[in-house]
């Protein structure tokens, strides 16, 4: 085979000089105007740049240069005829030549599907070219970038974060307001707002430093719309300091706001202003702080990390250093470090690739269980699976194929089969079948229970009773007097009179001995209207059912007017309690009538009391009966409201239990709420966990 002859390389390229290497060795960059990107070249390719001769052979190169007193191989020679290819920095001079450049980018285009999983999850897409209305803009701007001004805001940030602490209430508050639809509109428009300003902050501090901004635009992280700012010129700043300064310029700009608009919510009265100011301040020290400040994803974040300790494409290197620290630890593998660095960095990139990996695992997961709820069913479930598999489980995959590849190589040492036999022993452990313990939020009540409510509207006139009084069966609670009602008695009352009268005469026509039976049926009828008016009037005192503990539901007096159905009183009997008790549906199956436990009221007033599972109930509750056992009232059990009710967010199961016989009798004044724990089966903690994972998968796969 003919050797192909050395390309040309593309006159539009220029050479500029670079910031020196972690070394202090002096670079220098190539720059591709076409695609805006920056080659960082040492001065030994720099040389092989200024001796290049397009259309030699690579031996012919090779004798050229050996002439000159540079001692360069084929195989370097060739190496970098191939990265000009690859990166399309050599001109096509010849068809063939621009064959192959058309068949490589056909080679590169991905199909529809293939092109959505490399990129749904981040798709740029340019909207403007800001480098016009910089120019214009930026000779008017300068004030901005004064130290004074900094300075002020710092100044006012502070003082706006003391006084925020003198009102942290009212700020935690406020904040709760996110929550509802109208909140979350005003954050989303908020946010769009202060990443726009963030963006500019890169793009003017990219120019003020003499560095194009190519373009700007929004780019979709996971479908969700993020606006960008492309300012790959600043690879041409030879200055660590000036790169730091564009990378941080969005972060400083949100954290000016957040400092400003921290002090206007302070110092201005309620109303739209001071609501502006909140979700400003919010919204910016949230993301500031939470997202682009992380190291861990390519934000600025990673790129300021990066500039301050010197080191370039610092995932790449650090996962490196990473895995062949691990295998070292892990397996005794005696390979090379990946390239020599000072040993304190070495150990810095190696704690921050492993700290890049678990955060990343997290990440992924979480981002698998965001496209997941996003779409619907069927493509958030394939969404779901490739993302484990091609995040997490390939990159697994990949190192312990590395693994068995070289198990051979393995070195065993007594210290390393001790530190292996520990992991070991705990899965051993996790897998044996081990007596277990349910735990589950309970309340303990009285088993007899009656709630009273009023019969009819009317006004309290007697309350002989107070909250938490014991009260013996028939004694009076409460009296109501009705005036509706004692009038529609007393008007009845009268007719009944009239009738009677009316019937108690002597017939002395033929006409009045026709009305009899006319009247006899009205009796009849007043009467019986009568007796049940007389007997609502009797319902009017509540009485208890049965001799127990009141508990008032409402703040009631004398004097007071309540309306029909309203709920006064509780009684509470005392003779007997049970616990109601909560469990979720994972443990459900460890559960049977008759184990025993024991239920700890939160109170801390009674001792711990002894019990028995009496009742299981099959069916998963609809809705939550005891309200201190909400989460929205400080309780375990995680609720929505709907419909003036509390329902759960996850499936509980109602588990009734008793005292056990010969407990002392255990009478709380009221409904107390507490933890019953059971004795249940045993079980293998590896087995249950997996029966969750098959039973939310099952869950979820139903249609």
């Amino acid at each position: 085979m003919v050797e192909a002859r050395l390309p040309r390389l593309r006159p539009d390229l220029k050479l500029l000089p670079g910031s020196h290497d972690e070394d202090g060795a002096p670079r220098w960059l190539l720059y591709d105007v076409v695609s805006n990107r920056y080659f960082s070249l040492f001065e030994r390719t720099l040389k092989l740049i200024r001796h290049w001769q397009p259309g030699v052979l690579v031996d012919e190169m090779v004798a050229s240069l050996g002439k000159q007193g540079l001692d360069f191989d084929a195989d370097e020679i060739r190496s970098f005829a191939h990265f000009l290819v690859t990166n399309h920095l050599v001109q096509a001079r010849t068809d063939g030549a621009a064959g192959h450049f058309a068949g490589q980018k056909r080679a590169q285009r991905k199909g529809v599907w293939s092109w959505l999983l490399h990129n749904y999850l981040f798709i740029k897409i340019p909207l403007v070219r800001p480098e016009p209305w910089l120019r214009k803009v930026m000779p008017r701007m300068g004030w901005l970038f004064q130290p004074w001004l900094s300075r002020l805001i710092i100044m006012l940030g502070v003082i706006g974060g003391f006084m925020v602490l003198r009102q942290w209430d009212t700020f935690t508050a406020t904040f709760l307001y996110f929550f509802s639809l109208e909140g979350m509109v005003l954050y989303a428009l908020t946010l769009v707002l202060v990443k726009s300003a963030h963006e500019l902050g890169h793009a003017m501090v990219s120019h003020r430093l003499g560095c194009r901004v190519a373009s700007m635009g929004v780019a979709f992280l996971v479908m969700m719309p993020v606006l960008y700012t492309d300012t790959t010129d600043a690879w041409k700043l030879r200055r660590k300091k000036d790169r730091l300064r564009i990378v941080t310029a969005g972060v400083r700009t949100e954290l000016y706001i957040a400092m400003l608009a921290t002090f206007l919510w302070s110092v201005l009265p309620d109303g739209a202003l001071r609501s502006a100011a909140f979700f400003l301040a919010t919204t910016s020290w949230v993301t500031s702080l939470l997202v682009n400040v992380s190291p861990f994803l390519r934000f600025d974040g990673y790129y300021a990390f990066s500039d301050l300790i010197g080191v370039e494409n610092l995932q790449q290197r650090g996962f490196a250093l990473g895995r062949w620290k691990m295998r070292q630890w892990l397996w005794g593998l005696r390979d090379p470090m990946p390239e020599p660095m000072p040993r304190p960095r070495a150990r810095l990139l190696i704690l921050y690739a492993w700290g890049t990996w678990v955060y990343r695992f997290v990440l992924f997961l979480g981002i698998a269980l965001l496209v997941y709820h996003l779409f619907f069913k069927v493509l958030g479930i394939l969404l779901f699976v490739v993302e484990l598999l091609w995040f997490i489980a390939m990159p697994i995959y990949r190192e312990l194929k590395a693994w068995w590849e070289r198990k051979e190589q393995f070195q065993w040492g007594a210290g390393r089969l001790l530190a292996w036999l520990i992991p070991v022993a705990l899965l051993v452990y996790a897998a044996i079948p081990l007596p277990s313990e349910v735990k589950m939020p309970a309340v303990v009540r009285a088993a007899e229970i009656q709630d009273l409510f009023a019969p009819e509207a009317g006004r309290i006139v007697r309350l002989p009773i107070v909250d938490g009084q014991r009260v013996e069966r028939g004694e009076v609670l409460l009296e109501l007097h009705s005036p509706e009602l004692e009038q529609r008695l007393e008007e009845t009352s009268l007719e009944l009179r009239m009738v009677n009268e009316r019937l108690s005469r002597q017939a002395s026509s033929a006409e009045q001995r026709s009305l009899v039976a006319v009247n006899e049926q009205m009796l009849r009828q007043l009467q019986g209207r009568l007796e049940g008016l007389q007997a609502r009037l009797d319902r009017l005192t509540l009485r208890a059912p049965f001799a127990g503990i009141v508990d008032t539901r409402r703040a009631l007096h004398e004097g007071q007017w309540i309306g029909e159905d309203a709920d006064l009183i509780t009684v509470h009997g005392t003779a007997e309690v049970v616990i109601d008790g909560l469990v979720v549906e994972q443990d459900l199956v460890m559960l049977e009538a008759g184990q025993s436990g024991v239920f700890i009221a939160d109170s801390g007033e009674h001792a711990a009391l002894p019990v028995r599972l009496s009742d299981i109930s099959v069916s998963a509750i609809p809705f939550l009966r005891y309200r201190e056992l909400a989460s929205d009232h400080g309780g375990p059990v995680a609720v929505r409201s709907s419909e003036d009710r509390l329902v759960p967010e996850s499936a509980y199961y109602r588990i009734q239990a008793v005292p056990q016989a010969g407990t002392p009798p255990w009478a709380p004044d009221r409904r107390q709420s507490g933890l019953l724990v059971v004795e249940g089966a045993t079980r293998s903690w590896l087995v249950h966990q997996a029966r969750r994972v098959v039973v939310v998968f099952l869950r979820e796969t139903g249609f």
